[in-house]
């Protein structure tokens, strides 16, 4: 068990993007509007099928894929509104994310 300790929230880098969830596609598919203003359609990958649950409006990192860039991307971590709340206080994504979606 965990000691109390909180876990490391991954942070966005040269491979990954915040994103907003903007409509459930179905099938595990979601339509994300990125920080970066691309819109690209994202996937759960298998792994992380079971274990992660999306809606819309979530804030989520995304690993968008080498072929499409632009287009498409994996959806890799899901952010509670307070570790996004902190993302925003380092700077690390700017603060109209979370306005722009009434949080």
């Amino acid at each position: 068990m965990s000691e109390g300790r909180p876990r490391e929230v991954p942070l966005p880098d040269e491979n990954t993007v915040v994103c907003i969830v903007e409509k459930i596609l179905g099938g595990d598919h979601f339509l994300a509007r990125c920080v970066d203003g691309a819109r690209r359609v994202t996937r759960i990958p298998g792994r992380y099928r079971k274990r992660m649950w999306i809606k819309e409006g979530d804030i989520v990192l995304v690993a968008p894929w080498e072929m499409r860039r632009e287009s498409r991307g994996d959806l890799i971590y899901r952010y509670t509104l307070d570790e996004a709340r902190k993302l925003v206080e380092k700077g690390v994504i700017p603060s109209e994310v979370l306005e722009g979606e009434g949080l």
